[in-house]
């Protein structure tokens, strides 16, 4: 084989590994009010985001298990989980299973991988941790050319003291995977600044690392198809809960209706009409600014000609 056919022939190879392409029939992810884009990396299916759900602990607290998704924002800033993801402990991410590949705090049909699944991934990329991070992230040997479209940032961590240490953001990034070594340690994945390696090792569950979610193994040659529309009427927990000033309901409908989406103040008053018309089926997402209101309880309502749904937000100011 010529040179530069050779050549040609490798530069084919990687284009047809590292497609960057989103999985087919599931572009997008819309959970607890945000949209995550996903991404095929041979037969995985991943989020290209960490996730960013729950409510912000400070650093010095503990999460617990109540009803609450508990996490942290690097330096306790919440804009450091806009641009990064939350920061979680193990148990937390995990909502206090232990199972490997347990859905925990991903979307349904989603999961947090296990230490297996992480081996599948780094198998793919042929142990190039370069190609896992975003284009901008890490330097020199270590500089990230996002070839498999992951797009993995260097998010730091939360260390089990309850310090963010100020070396860490920019410099590491840590991923739960779902595999228990036993009471105190979890496996994680993670990625450095001057180094192309694809590190693997355990750690304190009460650390705070990101978490990155994987599509649970397909069931049939037909599920993009299936995962095109939703399956039922479903009117999801709004987010964040509590808010100020604004929040974001979602909702999903299996067929074109006409729906109507009101929120109500505790005495049963309708104080505001967010949506009322006829929506295709889909997922949908509608924001409430309630600057002009006080504090307190407010329920929304859902209707359609088929569904009816009320949930509980509450304006904290």
């Amino acid at each position: 084989m010529k040179k530069f056919d050779f050549i040609f022939f490798l530069l084919f190879i990687t284009t047809c590994s590292y497609s960057q392409d989103p999985c087919l029939g599931i572009p997008t992810v819309i959970y607890a009010g945000k949209i995550y884009n996903t991404v095929q990396i041979g037969g995985q299916c991943w989020l290209k985001e960490n996730l960013d759900v729950g409510t912000m602990i400070n650093g010095l607290d503990t999460a617990g298990n109540n009803d609450i998704i508990e996490k942290y924002c690097y330096n306790d800033d919440t804009a450091n989980c806009t641009t990064y993801g939350g920061l979680y402990q193990w148990d937390e991410a995990m909502q206090y299973l232990i199972i490997a590949g347990t859905q925990g705090i991903c979307p349904t049909s989603w999961h947090i991988p296990s230490y297996a699944e992480y081996q599948t991934l780094q198998t793919a990329v042929s142990n190039d941790g370069n190609a896992l991070k975003a284009i901008g992230q890490g330097t020199g040997d270590g500089a990230g050319t996002n070839t498999s479209g992951f797009s993995a940032l260097l998010a730091g961590y939360r260390n089990y003291d309850g310090n963010f240490y100020s070396f860490s953001l920019g410099f590491n990034t840590f991923f739960w995977s779902s595999t228990e070594i036993d009471a105190k340690y979890a496996n994680y994945v993670s990625l450095y600044n001057g180094v192309s390696n694809f590190y693997f090792y355990y750690s304190y569950k009460v650390d705070g690392f990101s978490v990155r979610c994987l599509k649970d193994a397909s069931t049939g040659i037909n599920d993009h198809l299936i995962n095109t529309l939703p399956k039922s009427f479903d009117l999801s927990q709004n987010f964040p809960n509590p808010f100020n000033p604004s929040t974001t309901i979602s909702f999903t409908l299996p067929e074109r209706t006409n729906v109507t989406l009101s929120i109500y103040n505790q005495l049963g008053e309708k104080v505001a009409v967010l949506l009322n018309g006829e929506k295709e089926a889909g997922i949908h997402s509608m924001e409430w600014n309630a600057s002009k209101f006080v504090s307190g309880v407010y329920f929304y309502e859902l209707k359609a000609d088929k569904f009816t749904s009320v949930k509980k937000l509450m304006l904290v100011k």
